[in-house]
């Protein structure tokens, strides 16, 4: 097995991609901790992986809490000793009233003429408290937690840390949403200075880039005309699946990843290109 006896933290492992990686790691052979804001889908993942029969751990916090991410890394040393894998995968996605009312009319323009006279409005009337919460959740999330796993990984000398960004990190392609894509850019542009910085010390630290991913976040964010124009954006014809991300995820896990340093691999069917 690829990760037997590593220990691994997923955050935002309740549902969706972080579930899958979660699952995908234990049946490498792992030992995963489970984080989430939300206890019901730590219970649902535990359940997952008590199935498979590997050791686990639930651990309820907020990443866009320092407090809680270091009382959260306290528990998974205390039962588990260390940490080899950690993977930044919390998150949310917001897209505002303003734009889904927008939406209609700006594709309207889009179809009949080709292009759009209007705008969506997203940054326009996006409050502070809105872009705050996204960049604590993504950006900070993704530091604080790094930050504790360093503390860890750099004096063990090993450690892989695995970034979830997006496309919309990558390309204008999520007008929509700019809050979420500065956030993820900013995973991005972390992802690599980190990557060059620690990599002296053996941890690997690189990111993964997905595109549209059928996730229950996103389905509940996402109108019907978004989702058949995101369709139609895709040249693969579809959304992608949590199960088709986590592989990736084992890939920069695993010790097959080892000239992977500061890298972004984007399974997005040819969205972005």
């Amino acid at each position: 097995m690829k990760l037997e006896d590593k220990v691994a933290l997923v955050t935002g492992a309740g549902s969706g991609i972080g579930k899958a990686i979660a699952l995908a790691f234990a049946k490498e052979g792992a030992k995963v901790a489970v984080n989430d804001i939300d206890e019901a889908t730590i219970e649902g993942t535990l359940t997952m992986l008590g199935k498979l029969g590997g050791e686990s751990l639930g651990v309820k916090a907020d990443v866009s809490s320092s407090q809680q991410v270091k009382a959260m890394f306290s528990k998974l040393l205390e039962r588990f000793g260390t940490l080899d894998i950690l993977v930044n995968n919390a998150g949310i996605i917001k897209i505002t009233d303003k734009v889904k009312d927008n939406f209609p009319k700006y594709l309207k323009q889009m179809a009949t003429t080709g292009v759009a006279k209007m705008s969506l409005e997203a940054t326009r009337y996006m409050t502070d408290e809105e872009w705050q919460r996204m960049i604590d959740v993504h950006l900070c999330g993704t530091f604080y937690c790094t930050r504790e796993a360093l503390n860890i990984m750099e004096d063990k000398g090993y450690g892989k840390i695995i970034n979830i960004a997006s496309i919309c990190g990558m390309s204008g392609s999520c007008a929509t949403s700019p809050d979420y894509s500065a956030a993820k850019g900013g995973i991005i542009a972390f992802t690599k200075s980190v990557a060059a910085e620690v990599i002296g010390r053996g941890v690997y630290v690189n990111a993964i880039a997905p595109g549209f991913i059928n996730t229950p976040g996103l389905m509940a964010e996402l109108p019907p005309e978004m989702l058949i124009s995101v369709i139609v954006r895709t040249p693969l014809g579809r959304l992608g699946t949590a199960e088709e991300i986590a592989p990736v995820a084992v890939f920069l896990a695993s010790d097959e990843s080892s000239f992977m340093v500061g890298q972004v691999i984007s399974p997005n069917g040819g969205t972005v290109i």
